[in-house]
């Protein structure tokens, strides 16, 4: 009955469930459940081989199997091999193995030795349709000199050490098609440092590159390395608390005129100068993510980027204080279209006008905030945290293009800020009000709320939504709650969820009560 149901199943799903399976002979062993796919087996593009799986027994009886199972048994394609090899294996073994993936055509070839050396095998050079190679765990002490790998578009290097004066070069330099390239050394290989490219050396095609964790050897390496990538649309640098060597930047010697996208997740820099400098020479950027340091050296950023059109910062490691020099960021990108901006740390932000921004998402404590929040004229979509119940931007200001509203209620005097904000946003369709973090200024004793005496323009013509997260039915949130429905015609949906289970049915009815203007309304419990 069991085999009955099984050769019923269409080919795909019998092929699906196969490379699904975590061991090649399992599906070998595939071949005892049904006599319709004794062979099917063999055109599992996806072959994992772990010389750890207890079931393998000794290592001779694991290559024999992985031998008699790759040599008696060829599949049309082998799409990827994946080799964890944490036994003693000599070089010849390896390069057999990796000689029988070449001969089926393997596209996408892993190697893992948990620490131990691996000689490249020179057969690579053959094969024309690998795409993706990944070394795990590895240490490279040469490079075959007769090395090319000319269809390879990708390469990840993860937790790889390198020996010897051009090993880490030579094997970049025999990849002259190569567009994505990762580099990633853990803290068991933060030790060693990669060497300093060569002058001459290129990577002609590289478009996209990730450096996480990489330590060089000399203050002109990364420069150096970045220097010989003249088509880099895409530049990912992490630093980890791991490493105790600032990452150096040389910004006169780096001209990234086709770099697009620049993240930069923790790095140390010189000083505020070299970051502008690194900036200034990114011709097209458009996409620009920072992550500060609690270590950098920068105390005033300065981002200014006529082309920019996506930022994001990240600068809230650590608890507000007083602080006597001046930290924060002056931005000027008057191209900019989104933007993400959490800071609990600076005391110095300045933002020039950008018309452009249709979507902001804001947290910040700083006392200076009107002077950037007021450059955002243009805006549609606004998710705002702010720690006081003053307007974050001059008095006056409207904002006629904004339609949705995101506040967070988390602190003490977001209910007189939210009045304050409704005035000055004559066309809101759409109000979210969420508790984005824990509710330790909210006190729900207290009653802030000041009803306001003219029922402001977006209330009365315009709101259509109302979306209110963690509503814990304080006396202060009914009664913002009861203003908002008793205000808006138009309201077409309110929404109400809560944290509080045991409160739900209660708070239902209260919320029920209350009057609504909009005969249309919907009122939704989550």
């Amino acid at each position: 009955m069991e085999e009955s149901i099984i050769n019923d199943l269409p080919d795909d799903l019998m092929l699906k469930i196969f490379s699904l399976l975590p061991m090649f002979k399992d599906s070998v062993a595939s071949r005892l459940i049904s006599k319709r796919w004794k062979d099917g087996w063999k055109l599992v593009p996806d072959v994992i081989f772990d010389d750890r799986d207890k079931s393998c027994g000794s290592l001779l009886a694991f290559m024999s199997f992985v031998y008699g199972s790759l040599l008696i048994n060829k599949p049309r394609v082998l799409e990827r091999l994946h080799l964890k090899l944490s036994r003693k294996h000599s070089a010849s073994d390896i390069d057999f193995l990796v000689n029988i993936a070449v001969d089926r055509s393997v596209r996408k070839l892993r190697i893992q030795r948990f620490g131990e050396t691996l000689e490249l095998p020179s057969c690579l050079s053959t094969c024309i349709t690998l795409r993706s190679l990944i070394l795990h765990e590895v240490r490279i002490k040469v490079v075959p000199t007769c090395l090319l790998l000319l269809s390879l578009k990708s390469l990840h290097l993860l937790s790889v050490q390198f020996s010897g004066d051009r090993s880490f070069a030579s094997l970049l330099g025999s990849c002259p098609s190569l567009e994505y390239l990762i580099i990633n050394q853990t803290q068991v290989d933060s030790a060693k440092m990669l060497e300093v490219i060569a002058p001459w050396f290129r990577l002609p095609s590289l478009k996209s590159l990730h450096l996480l964790s990489v330590k060089f050897s000399g203050y002109v390496s990364v420069a150096s390395l970045l220097q010989s990538c003249p088509v880099l649309e895409n530049l990912v640098v992490k630093q980890t608390k791991c490493c105790n060597v600032m990452f150096r930047v040389a910004p006169y010697r780096i001209f990234l005129s086709s770099l697009r996208r620049l993240h930069l997740f923790s790095v140390k820099f010189f000083s505020g100068e070299s970051a502008e400098c690194l900036l200034r020479n990114c011709k097209a950027l458009e996409d620009l993510v920072i992550h500060r340091t609690k270590d950098d050296n920068v105390k005033i950023f300065n981002i200014k980027v006529p082309t920019l059109k996506s930022l994001s910062i990240e600068n809230s490691r650590r608890k507000h204080a007083y602080v006597q020099e001046s930290h924060g960021f002056v931005i000027n990108a008057p191209a900019l279209e989104k933007l993400n901006f959490k800071d609990t740390f600076s005391n110095f932000l300045i933002f020039e006008y950008m018309h452009e921004v249709t979507k902001a998402n804001i947290e910040v404590i700083c006392d200076q905030s009107e002077k950037f929040i007021g450059s955002l004229t243009s805006v549609q979509h606004l998710s705002l945290c702010c720690l006081t119940s003053e307007t974050p931007y001059p008095k006056g200001r409207f904002f006629f293009f904004l339609e949705h509203l995101e506040l967070c209620t988390c602190s003490a005097g977001w209910a007189n800020l939210l009045a304050c904000l409704l005035d000055d946003f004559p066309r809101l369709q759409s109000l979210k009000l969420k508790s984005q973090h824990s509710a330790r200024y909210n006190d729900p004793t207290t009653n802030l709320w000041n009803e306001p005496t003219v029922v402001p323009k977006c209330l009365s013509t315009h709101l259509e939504i109302l979306e209110w997260r963690q509503y814990e039915g304080t006396e202060q949130e009914k009664n913002v709650a009861a203003y908002i429905l008793a205000n808006a015609p138009c309201l077409k949906m309110a929404t109400f969820s809560t944290r509080c289970r045991n409160k739900y049915h209660r708070m239902l009815r209260k919320l029920k009560k209350l009057k609504r203007v909009s005969e249309t309304c919907q009122l939704v419990f989550e």
